[in-house]
């Protein structure tokens, strides 16, 4: 399986969507993601382990505790990841469950968690 695009959104410390192009490091064979503590390199292989099995790359995080505190209620929590296996390319996208503005009047309601394979 060869990762080429992963979207995080709402996700851990990705407030807002972010994108990360993994075809702009094909030439150069290995990578590695690096940054301070807390930086969210852990977010992201969280994110695509919760992408493809739905649970998280370590024990202590659980799928409840992944919507960013820094999100507005109004952006949706979700990890999509583009990916290549022989030749053939797949999405999955999947979001955990979390509470999400109602679309008609005041308050919240309970965005249920889903997830899709194309």
């Amino acid at each position: 399986m060869k990762p080429v695009e992963l979207r995080i959104s709402g996700w851990g410390p990705y407030k807002e969507l972010q994108t990360i192009d993994f075809t702009r490091m094909e030439e150069r064979g290995l990578f590695l993601i690096t940054g301070a503590t807390g930086a969210g390199k852990t977010t992201i292989f969280d994110a695509i382990m919760y992408a493809l099995y739905g649970c998280m790359s370590g024990e202590v995080r659980e799928k409840g505790s992944v919507r960013s505190d820094f999100a507005k209620p109004d952006t949706p929590t979700f990890v999509e990841l583009e990916f290549e296996v022989r030749g053939q390319r797949y999405t999955v996208r999947r979001n955990p469950e979390y509470l999400r503005p109602k679309a008609r009047g005041e308050g919240f309601t309970t965005e249920k968690a889903d997830a899709a394979l194309t």
